[in-house]
């Protein structure tokens, strides 16, 4: 079972060398908005020692204070029906081919599989939970329904990344591979040069106009292997 204290490292996580991007308290020690320094004073509030994504405000996404290289992260979130929303990782400022500038990276998708009209019933496999938005899609995923915890986790080791999901890896990819660029060439994501190839960025949580919770945000820093090797993450129990 998941720590009553959900927003907590253990003795052992601590010499893991993990840290908590969340205190379950103020945000605002790890997280800015991404349109400025401070964390937005709308659209996302504390409850419970949950961090909690409002609908329909004006809080816009929210980015770490700090940027990450090689990494693992791992965070609960819990949706509402039809909610949609989503992890961004690497995310560096980039122009596109207007010459306008984003702060942009690769997206773990989080959305409502069930119910949510671009993805239920298996459609749209590359944009359902899990995916690298738009590039790759998950496979042998375990789902938890909205309104249910479930836990999403990121490994990133070079430019290898892995996706996870309730303690099973549901993708793995190279980023800037032949193979990744064919599949950007295929997107929106074309306008932009070098997207997904940043050697570190911040890590970004989605607003998407629809509410979500997230706690048990946490995150360490890995020395990068030559090979990329998965680190094995353990498996959790969300029941």
């Amino acid at each position: 079972m998941l720590h009553l204290q959900h927003n907590y490292l253990t003795e052992k996580e601590k010499v893991e060398g993990w840290e908590l991007l969340f205190d379950g308290k103020d945000p605002n020690i790890r997280w800015r908005s991404i349109s400025g320094d401070k964390f937005p004073k709308e659209g996302w509030t504390v409850k419970d020692n949950t961090l909690v994504l409002l609908p329909g405000r004006k809080g816009g996404d929210i980015v770490t204070r700090e940027q990450f290289a090689n990494f693992e992260l791992v965070l609960d979130y819990k949706l509402v029906d039809s909610a949609n929303t989503g992890i961004k990782y690497f995310v560096s400022e980039l122009k596109n081919v207007k010459g306008k500038t984003t702060l942009i990276g690769p997206e773990f998708q989080l959305i409502d599989d069930f119910k949510h009209e671009t993805v239920k019933d298996g459609k749209s496999p590359e944009t359902s939970t899990g995916s690298l938005y738009l590039l790759y899609a998950p496979k042998n995923k375990v789902l938890n329904k909205p309104g249910e915890w479930n836990e999403a986790r990121i490994i990133a080791n070079g430019k290898n990344v892995e996706h996870w999901i309730n303690g099973k890896k549901v993708l793995a990819y190279e980023r800037g591979s032949e193979e990744f660029r064919r599949l950007v060439d295929q997107t929106k994501f074309k306008e932009y040069e070098n997207y997904g190839d940043a050697s570190a960025g911040y890590i970004l949580l989605q607003d998407h106009h629809d509410k979500a919770y997230f706690r048990r945000i946490k995150i360490r820093r890995l020395i990068n292997s030559p090979k990329g090797d998965s680190l094995g993450a353990e498996i959790m129990d969300l029941n």
